[in-house]
């Protein structure tokens, strides 16, 4: 006997006749295993159109991965654009859900490929016992046909494999919280899935609530859906509550769930946190080396971490146990060195982080993450030049290296990392972390001063100057109360800024520390500039009505404050030979000047603070002197050294991403070169969008058109 045998087998010396009864065959059968269309299904448009787009792929079969968060809606998607197409694949459409699988007590790809094999008709009798047999069988059966496989809540690549047809007119999708790597390299096409949008979350839940319900307490359901994070599953369940209390406010429910610590257990129905469960399931498949950085990443303040972050975290190398994170969707990728937690991922590593971490170790992760942003935000401000500091970051600078390639570089990162490091600065006050807290804020000077966050840089120095009235140094408070004054000076607030003024001098002075005088003193000829240039166009207003001059006669004395504050300040700094000081009170003097419409007097003290700042290698100073330069040689209609310092300081202030300077020096040379006016102007207003600078951007296109 030879070849393969199914079934059974009778051995006889002598056999006459047989009769085969042969019963009929069983009718074809087209598989309709599609679970029913999600209900209450909302937007998904970008999701669906990129599945729909993989369909107009010759090659095939066309395998998608949709991916993302536990609870973000992958199957609803999955399913909803299954029911949209399933015309499409005439053969047949087959269904595995591999999370309710599991929840029975294991997953054998091999079962389901028997119930495939079933449904297309084949007889137990001719199912084979092993599995790549029946890969084998189910692809040779599906090599023809149109199908379409929907595989739920799959784990790893290895289970979903062997169930892909072999038809290049088929589609597979695979839904996953892991991104399921191996199938990407193979070609499968990544769909990621997000959280819904405020809009998408108030449709969900005008769906479940009534549209009655939702327009009633509108402002309140929208602060429901950040609440939630955007993330259906929450959205759902909170919904679910109000459905079953219609006697309950959307306030009453938002207010439960404004207490960060206890928000999962209020996102829970009938006795169960379905949320919190959800995250457990993702959290209890990492190895303990992941988990431990999944927890304490979730203690530290602030939106976002980088690699460093988790390096300083973990005190090793994070990449590997950064990457299981990924691939288990608790932490999004935003680029190539940015992560961040969805808020409620978030509070659930937090709380796993109160149930297995002790305090101390929890303390001593944030401690080392400070220490790691102040390295980071010395080394910014060294990279941007020269200035006094009374922080010595010499050792730490040391370890650090240098991570800024550019002044503007590190302003960026300064940027992008401003949110974070106010909530590290907002929890080490907390901590009266003074010596951190006081050196953080000096060091983020260049920041606030260039890219104008005045709320941040005031609340920043504020807590500055309650850490150096705790560690009682005058010095340290002189300085934090001069950057907190300067704040206000330019948001023209004189007053507050006088104020602080007054007592970061007198803690100067007690000091004895003459350079903090000097920068005091050169802030006081600020002050009183500012007030002098208001005053002035107010008394000419005034005068042109015929009103009284007095004050004209009070810009005048403080023109003279200003000009006393700042030969000050320029004395002291002469006593000290201090190059780059010298040269920045003469430039404030030629602003003097400059204000008072003295313009030959302003180039000639520019001129003599430009050689200093050369001297002292300012480049960022030699940038402010060429503006000012040159809008003092277009008042006197010397328009080529106008324009020679205008493109420098265009260029200066375009390399060191400082938009308000850069646009300013755009504006200068669209005064002075009318040929390609319209060109500096739409410059100017790409830097102002780009920026953030709205009504900037409005007022150059009004100058533009007009």
């Amino acid at each position: 006997m030879s070849g393969q045998v199914s079934g059974g087998v009778v051995q006889a010396r002598d056999i006459g006749s047989v009769t085969i009864g042969a019963t009929p065959p069983p009718p074809v059968r087209i598989p309709r295993q599609l679970p029913a269309a999600p209900p209450g299904f909302v937007n998904r448009t970008t999701e669906l159109a990129l599945l729909d787009r993989l369909l107009l792929l010759e090659e095939g079969p066309v395998i998608a991965v949709v991916s993302g968060l536990k609870g973000v809606g992958k199957s609803a998607v999955s399913r909803r654009w299954a029911h949209q197409v399933h015309e499409r694949f005439s053969d047949g459409q087959l269904y595995a859900d591999f999370g309710a699988l599991r929840h029975r007590g294991g997953t054998e790809v091999s079962d389901v490929l028997g119930g495939f094999l079933r449904a297309f008709g084949v007889h137990e009798e001719w199912i084979p016992a092993e599995l790549p047999e029946r890969a084998a069988m189910f692809r040779s059966m599906t090599a023809d046909l149109r199908l379409l496989v929907l595989l739920d809540d799959a784990e790893h690549a290895a289970e979903v494999t062997p169930l892909f047809p072999a038809s290049a007119a088929s589609a597979v999708v695979v839904t996953s919280h892991h991104q399921l790597g191996e199938l990407l390299v193979a070609g499968a096409r990544p769909v990621r899935v997000a959280p819904l949008q405020d809009e998408e979350g108030v449709r969900l839940l005008s769906g479940m609530l009534g549209e009655d319900r939702v327009a009633a307490e509108r402002e309140r359901v929208s602060e429901l859906v950040r609440l939630c994070g955007g993330l259906p599953i929450a959205l759902r369940v909170a919904g679910a509550r109000l459905v079953q209390r219609p006697t309950w406010t959307v306030d009453r429910l938002v207010g439960e769930l404004r207490d960060a610590e206890r928000r999962l257990d209020h996102l829970m129905t009938e006795g169960r946190a379905i949320v919190e469960a959800v995250f457990d399931s993702a959290y209890a498949g990492l190895p303990e080396p992941a988990a431990r950085l999944y927890r304490l990443l979730g203690t530290l303040p602030g939106p976002r971490f980088s690699a460093g972050v988790a390096r300083a975290v973990l005190e090793s190398e994070p990449d590997r146990l950064l990457d299981l994170l990924l691939d288990a969707s608790l932490v999004e990728e935003l680029d190539d060195d940015t992560y961040r937690f969805h808020d409620l991922v978030r509070l659930h590593a937090a709380r796993c982080a109160r149930r297995v971490d002790p305090p101390e170790a929890r303390e001593a992760a944030l401690w080392r993450v400070a220490e790691w942003y102040l390295g980071q935000v010395a080394a910014a401000d060294a990279a941007m030049g020269p200035r006094l500091r009374l922080a010595d970051h010499r050792e730490r600078l040391s370890a650090v290296g240098l991570p800024f390639a550019t002044p503007g570089a590190a302003l960026d990162w300064l940027e992008k990392e401003r949110s974070n490091m106010l909530a590290l600065l907002r929890a080490a006050a907390a901590r009266e972390w003074d010596e951190l807290v006081w050196q953080l804020a000096e060091a983020l000077w260049p920041l606030y001063h260039e890219r104008k966050h005045y709320a941040d840089w005031i609340e920043t120095n504020r807590l500055g100057v309650a850490a150096a009235l705790r560690v009682g140094d005058r010095a340290v408070e002189a300085r934090m109360r001069n950057q907190v004054a300067r704040a206000h000076l330019e948001l023209g607030e004189t007053d507050q800024a006088q104020a602080e003024l007054v007592h970061a001098h007198r803690a100067a002075r007690e000091a004895a520390d003459p350079r903090m005088e000097a920068v005091v003193l050169e802030s006081l000829g600020q002050a009183a500039l500012a007030q002098a240039v208001a005053l002035g166009s107010f008394g000419q207003a005034a005068q042109a009505q015929g009103a009284a001059l007095e004050p004209l006669g009070q810009a005048r004395e403080l023109m003279e404050d200003a000009v006393a504050h700042f030969a000050a300040a320029l004395a002291i700094h002469e006593g000290l030979g201090n190059t780059r000081g010298i040269g920045l009170q003469s430039y404030h003097l030629g602003l003097v000047h400059s204000r008072a419409g003295r313009h030959e007097a302003a180039i000639a003290v520019f001129d003599r603070a430009l050689a200093l700042m050369i001297s002292a290698g300012d480049e960022l100073s030699q940038g402010k002197i060429h503006l000012v330069l040159g809008e003092a040689h277009r008042e006197l209609g010397h328009s080529a050294q106008a324009l020679h310092s205008a493109r420098i300081a265009a260029d200066i202030m375009r390399e060191r991403r400082i938009p308000a300077k850069e646009t300013r020096a755009l504006e200068l040379l669209a005064d002075l070169d009318h040929g390609d006016a319209g060109g500096y102007l739409r410059q100017a207003i790409a830097v102002c969008l780009a920026s953030g600078n709205l009504p900037k951007a409005e007022e150059l296109r009004a100058r533009l058109g007009g």
